[in-house]
C-alpha cells in the first residue's frame, strides 16, 4: 500500500490571546462545525479524547465518518496539537502555534495528512478546506 504525507500550511491571526485560542480548541465541544465538517462530539476520555462524527461531500451525497481524536496544549498554553484517526488509513496532525500580536494572534497552523494514495487526493482536498474554514471560523467566535 502507497502511502505518503502531505502538509498543508495556513497563517491566520484571531482577536484573543493564544492562551484563549488553545482553551477554545481544548474543547470537544468547540471542535462542532469549526472545520465545516464536524456535526457532532462524543466525549470519551475525558476533554483529551473524543470521537468526532464528520458528515464529508461525495459528490452529490454526503456519509458520515467516525473519527478518533486526541488533543493536547503546549507550550505554556500558546501551541494547540490534535492527532485524528479516521477510516481508511488517514492519519491527520493539526499543530497550531498562536503567537502574541497587537490584535490578539497570529496562529501558524500545519496539517500532515497521511493517507494511502486511493484516497490521498481527497482527503487532502477537505484537509485544506477545513484548515481554512476553522481559521475563519476561530477568528469568527474568539471576537
Amino acid at each position: 500500500m502507497d502511502v505518503k504525507s502531505v502538509v498543508l500550511r495556513h497563517r491566520f491571526n484571531v482577536p484573543a490571546t493564544p492562551e484563549a485560542a488553545v482553551s477554545h480548541l481544548m474543547r470537544p465541544s468547540s471542535y462542532v462545525e469549526l472545520n465545516g465538517f464536524v456535526v457532532d462530539v462524543r466525549e470519551e476520555g475525558g476533554a483529551a479524547v473524543y470521537t468526532a462524527i464528520e458528515r464529508l461531500p461525495l459528490f452529490k451525497w454526503h456519509f458520515h465518518s467516525a473519527l478518533k481524536v486526541r488533543v493536547r496544549s503546549e507550550g505554556e498554553g500558546t501551541r494547540f496539537v490534535m492527532e485524528v484517526d479516521s477510516r481508511g488509513g488517514v492519519r491527520v496532525r493539526v499543530e497550531t502555534e498562536f503567537t502574541a500580536a497587537p490584535e490578539g494572534a497570529v496562529a501558524d497552523d500545519t496539517i500532515t495528512l497521511t493517507a494511502p494514495a486511493l484516497v490521498r487526493a481527497y482527503a487532502s482536498k477537505q484537509a485544506r478546506v477545513g484548515q481554512l474554514h476553522r481559521g475563519q471560523a476561530l477568528a469568527a467566535r474568539l471576537r
